[in-house]
């Protein structure tokens, strides 16, 4: 495996046990346990070739498929909350439009590696279309629109000319109003995150509703400063430990641990790009889609954080706590260890 992104991960690793002992001491053991279990889970998928990638994605994209229409009926919801986005089996509790996040980087991998050459491009359309119009229902417009974005990704890197970027995304954009359309009236939660992310650049009327998050984040931030207050001290912060965690590590080590993350990140980023570069085939697609996937979330969610946009609900890679995005961009990861992999076995060292 690449040693700089080992480095890279174990540092967000560190990172992420100091957000969540900010935000909830009580999950610290948790988190270290999960993510020492995850960097098993990506060591694992790093073994894995691009090619068997490639043939296990049909499957595995149809089994998240079928655990999306599974939440839809009966998926549980937080108390409070209008979204359906969780199945309870066993006692755990999984998130399917996390793990849909890798399977269809894998589908589109090896879509784009066998079909490139050919113009049977209503198979990208359903899968993109079907799976974003799902996510949609639960509701979850930040992912499904996130979802077109790794697409994207994916396609740039296979070379796809710009009349079929466009066809497969508005016809992918048209199937999934058609899956979901007709629910988006029915929830409130995207008029009021707007609202609240105007308010915070207008009159502040309503930071102790719709912007109190926001709000919340940028006094612990302000307070802060440039070396934070020390480690161990309570996050009076929503959701400190998961969707807002880079709080958390702002106000234990203020601007430099923030400048730390981004830093962090966008080594991973360099390093993703550049191994993708290295050897053309299905390990540099897989490579394109993860590093997107991870660093764009990754952006997205700093980008909140510090009030740039308004909440996506989207998590910090591998710093915010949750099982289910830990999984996914450990898998994620794998898959760029695995065309690291392949490309040295090539002869290519990145």
């Amino acid at each position: 495996m690449d040693p700089l992104l080992i480095t890279i991960h174990l540092m967000l690793g560190a990172l992420g046990v100091l957000a969540v002992s900010a935000g909830a001491p009580e999950l610290a053991l948790v988190q270290a346990l999960r993510f020492l279990g995850c960097f098993v889970l990506m060591a694992l998928i790093a073994r894995v070739t691009p090619k068997q990638v490639v043939r296990a994605s049909p499957y595995a994209y149809v089994v998240v498929l079928i655990l999306l229409i599974s939440v839809l009926i009966f998926g549980v919801s937080p108390q409070g909350s209008e979204s359906k986005r969780w199945l309870l089996l066993g006692g755990v509790t999984i998130q399917p439009s996390e793990l849909l996040k890798v399977s269809v980087i894998a589908y589109l991998t090896a879509f784009f590696h066998n079909h490139l050459g050919n113009w049977q491009i209503w198979r990208p359309m359903v899968v993109i279309g079907v799976a974003a119009g799902l996510v949609v229902v639960e509701p979850d417009v930040s992912t499904a629109i996130f979802l077109f974005a790794l697409a994207f990704a994916i396609m740039l890197a296979a070379g796809t000319t710009l009349l079929r970027l466009i066809s497969i995304s508005t016809f992918a954009a048209l199937i999934a109003f058609l899956v979901a359309g007709s629910y988006l009236s029915q929830y409130t939660y995207l008029t009021e995150r707007i609202t609240g992310f105007l308010d915070m650049k207008g009159p502040r009327e309503y930071t102790s509703s719709t912007s109190y998050q926001a709000f919340r984040a940028q006094e612990a931030l302000q307070r802060a400063g440039l070396f934070g207050i020390g480690p161990g001290r309570p996050v009076r912060v929503p959701e400190a430990e998961t969707d807002m965690a880079a709080v958390s590590i702002g106000q234990s080590l203020g601007l430099v641990g923030i400048a730390t993350l981004i830093i962090l990140f966008v080594l991973l980023a360099a390093r993703g790009i550049r191994i993708a570069a290295a050897y053309p085939g299905p390990g540099s697609l897989l490579a394109a889609g993860a590093t997107t996937y991870i660093c764009c979330q990754a952006g997205l969610n700093l980008l909140v954080t510090s009030g740039l946009f308004p909440v996506t609900g989207m998590p910090l890679p591998f710093v915010s706590y949750g099982l289910n995005s830990l999984v996914s961009v450990s898998i994620a990861l794998g898959f760029i260890h695995s065309s690291y992999r392949y490309a040295v076995t090539q002869g290519v060292t990145p």
